[in-house]
């Protein structure tokens, strides 16, 4: 049987094909660049307002000057985006949690009424989002627009370009801890740097103590102890007291902010009606470190009266609460001050900053510390300091300023308070004396007493400092001299 194969004939193109969806509706096709096509499709951007993080209810005391939203789900969402619009000063915080309970993650943003409105996007990073809006005064706002919205795709990018029209970015060195403090270029493109120079402060090295630096106060059998430290221990009499405060004061100058650092053990537990202090601080003014029976705190004092912030209420890095433990355990204790505020460190981590002027009415201030029993306690409580001191974080010369002396004996007030007598030039001059006191009037502690003789002309070089003031008593009538001192 022969086999024979039987032709089939093919179409030479195949008919064009139409696809549609579900709902009949077709599926576009696009030209690619290389003369192909390819299927058309379409990314949805669902971008919607969150309600439950909006609101145009003003901010006034009823409401604590707060707005606090709700938390909502971030799945499937990218961008967490929000703008305000108030006529108060605010901050804003966006905040983030895995279960909608535990805020853990929070960016914050200063909100200036006098910039106008603002808006930023902060990444999507766990599963809940909410916003809280807190003013920075206690003035209700007239106006109150702030709106929350959940974007599944973004790409934020920064919103000002270089003068060329290129993205522009900025790269600024900020402090760990502060992160509002910016190192500073100077208009000669150098980077402004301070030197921290010691002002008041020694080491407590063997066992004799030194008045010529040290002052030491003490009550009903309280002592003060050198042994590589200093040890003070209150007895077990009942108001048993130990303090210990330098001589000199730290000089303050406009400009350059101080910092009080020093290394302390609560060695005895805290203990009810017992309190330990330490900082730069005197009777009346001053800033400190507080363990007042087991409450631990920061203050300030002015005017004698002292406002302290307790564990619990403190918003530095540290966290809300801090207790230092007892024993042999020592803290790095620092205190940073400027006309402005003060900020507080417990081991170089911040633990509070208070901000505003008029905490105290004297930022010039002596080293202090002090253990101090009631009249309820008899128990002997330990309070230990390895060393401390106070820097000024700025140049230890300052613009000096002259005062000329001339003619009859007087008495001469050239200074209130700290500063530092650079020299004297004796111009032309026999025959007289000059006393030199430490103080704002003719009295106590006496710096020096210079005679002159016949003739007397020259500079004495001194650089001394002094803490109270800088009084000049002459005697005699023919002095001639120029005293330069800042």
């Amino acid at each position: 049987m022969e086999n024979k194969s039987i032709p089939v004939k093919f179409k030479e193109s195949a008919s064009a094909v139409t696809l549609k969806d579900a709902n009949g509706n077709s599926i576009e096709s696009h030209l690619d660049v290389d003369g192909g096509t390819h299927l058309g499709v379409t990314i949805s951007q669902s971008v919607f307002a969150d309600v439950n993080n909006s609101s145009t209810d003003n901010l006034a005391v009823g409401n604590g000057y707060t707005f606090t939203g709700v938390g909502s789900s971030t799945l499937g969402v990218v961008g967490l985006q929000w703008s305000l619009k108030t006529d108060q000063n605010a901050t804003v915080y966006i905040e983030q949690s895995p279960d909608g309970t535990n805020w853990d993650i929070c960016n914050s943003f200063d909100y200036k009424a006098a910039l106008g409105g603002r808006g930023e996007t902060v990444q999507a990073t766990q599963a809940y989002w909410r916003i809280r809006v807190v003013l920075t005064g206690t003035v209700d706002t007239t106006y109150f627009r702030l709106q929350g919205v959940l974007c599944p795709i973004a790409t934020p990018l920064p919103s000002a370009l270089s003068p060329d029209g290129r993205l522009q970015s900025e790269s600024t060195l900020t402090g760990q801890q502060n992160v509002n403090r910016h190192v500073w270029v100077t208009p000669t493109n150098s980077l402004l740097t301070s030197p921290s120079v010691r002002l008041v402060g020694t080491n407590f090295d063997g066992t004799t103590k030194d008045p010529n630096f040290w002052r030491e106060a003490v009550t009903n059998d309280g002592t003060v102890a050198q042994d590589g430290e200093i040890v003070l221990s209150t007895s077990a009499t009942a108001n048993g007291t130990a303090k210990y405060s330098s001589v000199r004061t730290a000089r303050f100058v406009v400009g350059s902010a101080l910092k009080f650092i020093g290394a302390f053990a609560f060695v005895t537990a805290g203990t009810t009606n017992n309190i330990r202090r330490c900082g730069a601080y005197d009777t009346n003014e001053g800033f400190f470190f507080e363990l007042d029976g087991e409450v631990f705190s920061v203050g300030s004092r002015k005017g004698g009266v002292d406002t302290p912030v307790s564990s619990g209420d403190f918003n530095g890095n540290y966290g809300n609460v801090f207790a230092p433990s007892s024993g042999e355990t020592y803290y790095k204790l620092d205190i940073e001050w400027t006309p402005l505020g003060a900020f507080y460190y417990v081991n170089g981590i911040l633990l509070h900053k208070s901000v505003g002027g008029h905490l105290t009415s004297k930022l010039s201030l002596p080293i202090t510390f002090e253990n101090l029993n009631d009249n309820s306690l008899a128990a002997n409580i330990v309070f230990d300091c390895l060393g401390v001191v106070i820097t000024r974080e700025g140049e230890l010369i300052t613009n000096s300023q002259y005062y000329h002396i001339s003619g009859n004996a007087a008495t001469h007030i050239l200074k209130r308070g700290p500063g530092t007598l650079q020299k004297i030039m004796f111009n032309n001059t026999s025959g007289t004396s000059i006393t030199i006191y430490d103080n704002t009037s003719a009295a106590v502690p006496i710096i020096g007493i210079i005679t002159t003789t016949s003739g007397a002309v020259g500079a004495w070089e001194y650089n001394i400092p002094f803490s109270n003031g800088l009084t000049l008593v002459t005697v005699g009538n023919n002095l001639d001299a120029t005293i330069v001192y800042e």
